[in-house]
């Protein structure tokens, strides 16, 4: 990739922003290598790998990371005989060990949904007993434990042994000339690593014992009595026995590290990928950013794309304004003018780095359904470059620029020309302009550039794979708002932003008189059309505010429906049931009348009794017809005002008004329905039971309802629909305050909830 463009582009910047979240040495060293790929299977596999891992961080457990040092000398060290590591080295490997065993066992049961991070994690080596061994040996602070070996334990209890008997004995021969004139306070102290006390230079006397030292000012000598002679050499043999045996525990660590070097080794190779990674993932966080859609061909289609720089620096991606921007089959090059200020270069900046990103297999700031596509190089030629170095005005520069990209121009490059033709002569420059723009479309190249100059916005008229664009200009405040449009060019409004600033109006009223007739046709052509899009949003906006109305009435009677047809549909089921059972009994009760019948040989009792039977069972079904009339004619005597039951929806409400003779609108809490007379049943206010009420409308139920429900751990889509149903039911239930308990996190469930 052009090493131009990726300065101009910042990319180095975007890499050393992740760079700087690693948590290990082997991390940053990873993230060094990131660079543009051209294999889309590799590409995909590392944006899957970030994906995962964000994943991990947003909704996992917390993942096992920690900050660690580069111990990968010491692991080389290691491996060579009858050498030995230091104990603030180990402690180096150790932490390597900690992390490696943490990330090991990470989540076993569940990072099986995270295969590509599983892959890692399943290849890191873990040494519990190195871990142990070496925390057995050596202290936190680096020093070695009297635990790692019995050797050590028993010369360090008789060392501490013969200085409490040299520290004794030395007090004992202080206390004994306590009563000679001019002696010092009584302290032992140590000197040459002796165990000495001390006596004022003028009671001095050879014989005492031997002179280790005096002090600065000369008044003090350090003896060291004959007494505790051979109590000080076996202190300093037993230093010796304690230093010897540290060695040797150190070799053996040493030893056990080494013959497991080269899997730690790998270790840090992983736990780098694992650190990379991770901080891709929390750089995407930060940038809001998702994983596109990679493909083969060199186009792209980016979807409310946004500069990851400028969210970065303002700290919140709502406050970049994001566009949308695509090259393909149909559109070969964009040709954008506007403003000055008024977003342009930001745009080619953004597409530019944005494609990069992606090639590298990072997330980018835009819309998951954006498509990116393999480019083999990319030109840019952005911004002010002169160099007095190299005796470079502006103009040449930009030529220089451009003439290297169009030397490499093909259907796999992408060009990104800002201010095409500037720094010259604005007729020449604009015929240069037209002549690179034509000889970049003839090779096949995709291409984006930026540009004042008026006559370059005709060409898409001609040349219908260029396509004009413009950043878009509030007329009436005289600002950029940074929204991006394809298809309609723009203008420069230099006279107005000149008056807005304070030039003269007299001096703005001539530079617009000596503007051409064909530009001042092309701006009145340019307002009519920004005039004629803004009418088509407004009126665009209506109708998705209408289209969303009608989808939520639509979704609305669609369930009352269902629900309906559910109910018609029981009642024919539970009406059958009922007829069966009625047949099955009437046909055995006949057939036990006819038995007894024949039994009695058709006796008069027998006959009577069979016509009273029947009389019975016709007498029963008039009474329910006439308890089935009465009802309906119940339905009848409703009246606005009345409370009663939906029987269907087992819902009680007030009846608002009648509709007909056969319907009423039925009022529950805030929300009105339609229903037929025959599914209410009237119910008296004085056996209604109230269970909350909110202003005017009270809701009778049996069930408990919770104030309180708990989202934790779960999705943000999951959450969404437990919560939409809990607040139903709270409305319908009255309740005039809830808890929500959604956890901590990393706070993404908050802000959907809170959304």
């Amino acid at each position: 990739m052009n090493q131009h463009s990726l300065k101009i582009l910042e990319y180095e910047k975007i890499i050393n922003l992740i760079r700087g979240k690693c948590r290990t040495p082997y991390g940053q060293s990873e993230v060094d290598k990131i660079k543009p790929l051209f294999v889309k299977k590799e590409i995909e596999q590392k944006q899957t790998e970030i994906s995962q891992l964000k994943d991990i961080i947003n909704f996992g457990l917390p993942f096992p990371l920690y900050r660690l040092d580069d111990c990968l000398e010491q692991l080389q060290h290691s491996k060579v005989e009858d050498i030995y590591l230091e104990e603030k080295e180990i402690l180096l490997i150790l932490g390597l060990i900690k992390d490696s065993i943490g990330l090991n066992k990470y989540d076993k049961e569940n990072r099986k949904n995270f295969p590509l991070i599983d892959s890692y994690l399943t290849q890191i080596r873990a040494f519990p007993e190195l871990k142990a061994e070496i925390e057995r040996a050596i202290s936190e602070d680096g020093e070695i434990k009297d635990s790692a070996s019995r050797q050590l334990r028993s010369i360090r209890q008789e060392l501490g042994e013969s200085k409490r008997k040299i520290t004794a004995k030395l007090e004992q021969i202080l206390n004994k000339q306590d009563k000679l004139p001019g002696w010092q306070d009584d302290i032992v102290t140590i000197r040459n690593e002796r165990y000495v006390i001390g006596v004022p230079t003028s009671k001095f006397q050879s014989n005492l014992g031997i002179l280790h030292d005096r002090s600065q000012t000369g008044a003090t000598l350090f003896i060291e009595p004959k007494e505790t002679v051979e109590l000080n050499n076996r202190i300093n043999m037993l230093y010796q026995e304690e230093l010897q045996e540290i060695v040797r525990i150190l070799k053996a660590i040493t030893a056990e590290i080494g013959s497991r070097s080269e899997a730690l080794i790998e270790n840090c190779h992983l736990i780098g990928i694992l650190d990379a990674v991770h901080a891709c993932a929390d750089f995407s966080n930060g940038i809001d950013g998702h994983q596109p859609i990679i493909k083969d061909e060199p186009e792209f289609s980016f979807i409310d794309v946004r500069h990851p720089l400028l969210i970065v620096q303002f700290k919140d991606a709502e406050k970049v304004i994001p566009n949308s921007i695509n090259l393909d089959d149909n559109r070969q090059a964009i040709l954008i003018t506007g403003p000055n200020t008024g977003g342009k270069t930001i745009a080619l900046k953004t597409v530019g780095l944005s494609l990069l990103m992606a090639q590298s297999g990072l997330h980018i700031a835009a819309d998951d359904k954006s498509e990116v596509g393999i480019f083999h190089n990319i030109f840019a030629d952005i911004g002010d470059e002169q160099s007095i170095e190299l005796s470079l005005s502006t103009f040449s520069s930009h030529i220089t620029n451009i003439i290297d990209g169009l030397k490499n121009a093909n259907g796999n490059v992408l060009l990104l020309f800002d201010e095409i033709g500037a720094g010259t002569d604005p007729k020449e420059g604009s015929a240069l302009a037209e002549a690179i723009i034509l000889n970049a479309l003839n090779k096949g190249a995709r291409m984006i550039v930026t540009t004042h100059y008026s006559q370059l916005k005709t060409l898409a008229m001609e040349y219908p794979q260029l396509e004009n664009g413009s950043l878009e200009f509030d007329r009436q405040t005289l600002a950029p708002t940074f929204v991006l449009r394809i298809g309609l060019p723009g203008s420069s409004y230099a006279v107005e932003i000149a008056g807005r600033l304070g030039l003269p109006e007299e001096i703005c009223k001539k530079a617009s008189s000596l503007l051409s007739s064909g530009e001042k046709s092309l701006d009145k052509l340019i307002k009519n059309l920004e005039e004629e899009l803004k009418e088509l949003k407004n009126d665009k906006l209506e109708l998705t505010e209408k289209l969303s109305t009608a989808s939520e009435l639509e979704n609305f009677y669609r369930t009352r429906m269902e629900r309906l047809t559910n109910d018609v549909e029981a009642e024919k089921k539970k009406a059958l049931d009922e007829t069966l059972d009625y047949l099955v009994s009437t046909r055995r009760e006949m057939e036990h009348l006819v038995k007894e019948i024949r039994n009695s040989q058709a006796s008069d009792k027998a006959v009577k009794e069979f016509h009273r039977n029947l009389k019975a069972r016709e007498d029963g079904i008039k009474q329910k017809q006439k308890k089935e009339k009465k009802q309906k004619i119940d339905h009848a005597v409703f009246s606005a005002g009345d409370t009663v039951e939906i029987i269907s929806m087992k819902q009680s409400g007030e009846i608002d008004e009648l509709i007909g003779k056969n319907k009423a609108k039925i009022k529950i809490g805030n929300m009105f329905t339609t229903v037929e007379l025959r599914n209410l049943r009237k119910i008296e206010k004085q056996q209604k039971t109230i269970r909350q009420a909110y202003k005017d409308y009270s809701v009778e139920s049996d069930e408990k309802v919770e104030r309180e429900i708990h989202l934790r751990g779960l999705t943000a889509e999951e959450a969404l629909d437990k919560l939409d149903i809990f607040l139903d039911r709270a409305i319908v239930n009255g309740l005039t305050q809830i808890y929500v308990i959604h956890g901590k996190g990393a706070g993404i469930l908050r802000k959907t909830l809170t959304d």
